[in-house]
C-alpha cells in the first residue's frame, strides 16, 4: 500500500519536524516526516504511481499553503492537525491524481498536516491545541510516494519529486 504525500520545503520541513518531535517526545508517540496526503492507500505497483505523480506535476512549481486553523479530532490519522487552506494549486494538482487514480483508491482529500498520531483524550487535545503557536504560511515544492504501514516506525519514503 502506498500514499503520495505533498512535502515542504527544507526551512519548513524542518520547522514542521521539530513541532512533530516536541509532540511525540512528550506522548511517546512515532515521529514521521511532515507531510500533506495528497491520495492514501493506494494498492498497484509502484511504477504504475510513479508514472501516475510524475505525469500530475509536470511542469508545476513551489507554491505556498495557508494554515486555516489548529485542531483535533477522534480520528487517529487527525489526532492534532493544522488544516490547510485549499488553494489553486494544491486542487489542480489533487484533482489530476484523483482522476489518474481514482479506480485505485477512495481518498477524500482534505488538506491537512498532522502533528501527532497518538489517542489522547479530548481535553488534553484542546489544551495542546490552545499552547500550540504555528506560523501561517509554509511551502511546497515536491511530491513522494510513501510505502505505508500500520507501523509508522515503518513508513518508508520510496520516491520523491521536486518541483
Amino acid at each position: 500500500m502506498f500514499a503520495i504525500w505533498f512535502v515542504f520545503e527544507n526551512e519548513d520541513n524542518r520547522y514542521l519536524s521539530q513541532i512533530i518531535k516536541k509532540l511525540t517526545i512528550s506522548y511517546d508517540a512515532s515521529v514521521f516526516t511532515p507531510h500533506i496526503t495528497a491520495c492514501g492507500l493506494i494498492d498497484i505497483k509502484i511504477e504504475t504511481i510513479d508514472k501516475i505523480v510524475t505525469d500530475c506535476i509536470i511542469e508545476e512549481t513551489s507554491f505556498i499553503v495557508e494554515k486555516n486553523s489548529i485542531s483535533y479530532s477522534d480520528d487517529f490519522w487527525k489526532t492534532i492537525f493544522i488544516e490547510i487552506k485549499k488553494n489553486k494549486n494544491l486542487m489542480r494538482i489533487s484533482k489530476k491524481l484523483f482522476n489518474s487514480s481514482y479506480s485505485f483508491q477512495k481518498y477524500e482529500f482534505n488538506p491537512h498536516v498532522s502533528l501527532i498520531y497518538k489517542k489522547i483524550n479530548q481535553k488534553r487535545q484542546k489544551e495542546i491545541v490552545d499552547n500550540l503557536r504555528i506560523k501561517k504560511k509554509f511551502k511546497i515544492n515536491g511530491m513522494c510516494i510513501l510505502e505505508f504501514s500500520e507501523n509508522i516506525n515503518e513508513w518508508k519514503i520510496v520516491r520523491k519529486y521536486t518541483f
